[in-house]
């Protein structure tokens, strides 16, 4: 919030405030009416000089107020920046998007049948692009084999296809899962049992 909007919102909180405790001191002291009777008759005394400040403090508010609200109509909304990485050297100017990144590395999914879901973590550092592959595995795959696989073709594949320096890929095998037979090959092993039965 800006110091503009900032201060007429302490201004109207003020008066609120002042309207607040007037009408709780009118409540239990009467003399009030009196203070209040007092001020009227010394401005209608001094038309011309309340008159000036009304008109100032008049100007003022409308002024604050229109500068408040064409300045919150006319704030640009600011959208959230989107994580790039630097492809190449610096003076390259050449960025990739971690988004597109993330899309190369889906990719490679498919040449994996024991990973059943992959989500990804990119960041850049010093040394190059560091990437982390959070996989659920099938139970029936060899973890340490899969994991040797996936970072020596994701690191193969940013490396030539984008240019990109790859650090490091870190494989986190977040989950195991069992993946059960199709019912259709149970079905053809109960068939058969049931014909040796029958023999």
């Amino acid at each position: 919030m800006r110091f503009l909007e900032k201060f007429f919102l302490f201004i109207f909180t003020l008066c609120l405030a002042a309207l607040g405790v007037g009408g709780i001191w009118a409540c239990y002291d009467a003399n009030l009416l009196h203070y209040v009777n007092w001020a009227a008759t010394l401005m209608t005394q001094n038309r011309w000089l309340t008159l000036i400040g009304s008109a100032c403090l008049l100007l003022f508010a409308i002024l604050l107020l229109f500068g408040v609200v064409f300045s919150s109509s006319g704030r640009r909304k600011e959208s959230p920046a989107q994580n790039v990485i630097m492809v190449g050297e610096a003076a390259d100017n050449v960025q990739i998007s971690t988004v597109a990144v993330d899309c190369i590395i889906q990719q490679l999914k498919n040449n994996f049948p024991a990973v059943q879901d992959l989500e990804t973590r990119i960041s850049q550092a010093s040394d190059g692009v560091q990437v982390m592959l959070k996989v659920v595995a099938v139970a029936e795959a060899n973890i340490p084999q899969l994991a040797a696989d996936m970072r020596q073709a994701v690191k193969a594949q940013l490396e030539d296809m984008v240019g990109l320096k790859v650090g490091a890929v870190k494989v986190v095998v977040s989950d195991v899962v069992s993946v059960a037979p199709p019912k259709s090959a149970t079905s053809n092993i109960n068939l058969d049992e049931n014909k040796d039965t029958a023999i």
